[in-house]
């Protein structure tokens, strides 16, 4: 009878978390190695569901959507010149899918005005040690790995039925819960979980009542075209030409004949072509020296 009753109370529990669970983490990071004590703070979303999860920032949702209802606004008015201040959008702009039960791996993230759709296919060589805690209600267990050009120790629980973690971590008998490189630079802590269609319809119902417009529709050509499908390899020579030239694509768009454009770089708007250049050149490898610190340095060497 005892097993009969654990019998069903795991297939519950297992049925409520194949209709889809978020799980959240806090994940502080710091972009400039030369100011670490300025770390900033992201909520995390990693939305599990039974084909697969999607790793992601909230904000950076909330933003993309809000925008997206602007955009199509804008566009239904017939309003040919219109501009976005994107200034609320969050620090965190990639986001990883892994599908199950291959766990393939594919980072998504943007250079320039390029998006790419990274493959990974690197293996996860855990290593689980003896040593165990608590974190909230939830025992955990230590694990260790080498990855991305990091040494990392995650605390993993067998309480949930997942094999997954944030960013592109997965592979131990359990969902991480806890994440944090060896520099304590970048570090995931569990936050809570939810199933997620009920998320999900606040969510909706929160960004319709934000954003101007009311209705979500995706703009996929307002956010670089399409993703390029590439290798890690591929990546980081497009990663090494971008940082030598950050402004590659921009030139080539103000070179088209009829092309007219203006800007606003730190306050100044500039319509001069060779201006706009020079300063946008200037504050895109500033950026570039100030982001040093990525989650997973072999990308970006």
């Amino acid at each position: 009878m005892k097993k009969t009753l654990l019998f069903m109370m795991t297939f519950l529990s297992l049925l409520s978390f194949a209709q889809g669970t978020r799980i959240m983490y806090e994940y502080r990071f710091v972009s400039d190695l030369a100011k670490k004590d300025s770390a900033d703070t992201e909520l995390m979303y990693l939305d599990i569901k039974k084909d697969g999860s999607r790793f992601y920032s909230r904000q950076k949702f909330y933003s993309d959507s809000i925008r997206d209802v602007y955009i199509q606004k804008q566009l239904a008015s017939g309003a040919g010149n219109f501009s976005y201040n994107d200034s609320n959008a969050g620090k965190v702009a990639y986001s990883v899918n892994k599908t199950y039960p291959d766990y393939k791996i594919n980072l998504h993230t943007t250079l320039g005005q390029n998006r790419f759709d990274v493959l990974d296919s690197k293996p996860m060589n855990w290593k689980i040690e003896s040593e165990k805690k608590k974190i909230d209600k939830f025992d955990v267990q230590k694990a260790t790995l080498e990855f991305g050009g990091r040494t990392w120790t995650a605390w993993f629980s067998q309480d949930f039925p997942f094999q997954d973690g944030p960013y592109k971590f997965h592979g131990l008998p359990g969902l991480i819960l806890e994440m944090e490189d060896s520099t304590g630079t970048h570090v995931f802590k569990f936050a809570g979980s939810k199933k997620f269609d009920e998320v999900e319809r606040v969510e909706k119902k929160d960004i319709e009542n934000t954003a101007p417009g009311g209705r979500i529709v995706r703009i996929g050509n307002m956010a670089g075209g399409k993703e390029l499908e590439v290798t890690e390899d591929q990546f980081i020579k497009q990663w090494k030409d971008y940082k030598n030239d950050p402004v590659k694509d921009m030139r080539q768009n103000l070179s088209r004949p009829g092309v007219k454009m203006k800007v606003n770089i730190n306050g100044k708007e500039m319509t001069d072509p060779a201006e706009m250049l020079r300063n946008m050149e200037k504050f895109q490898k500033e950026i570039i020296k100030n982001d040093n610190n990525k989650i997973e340095p072999v990308l970006y060497p």
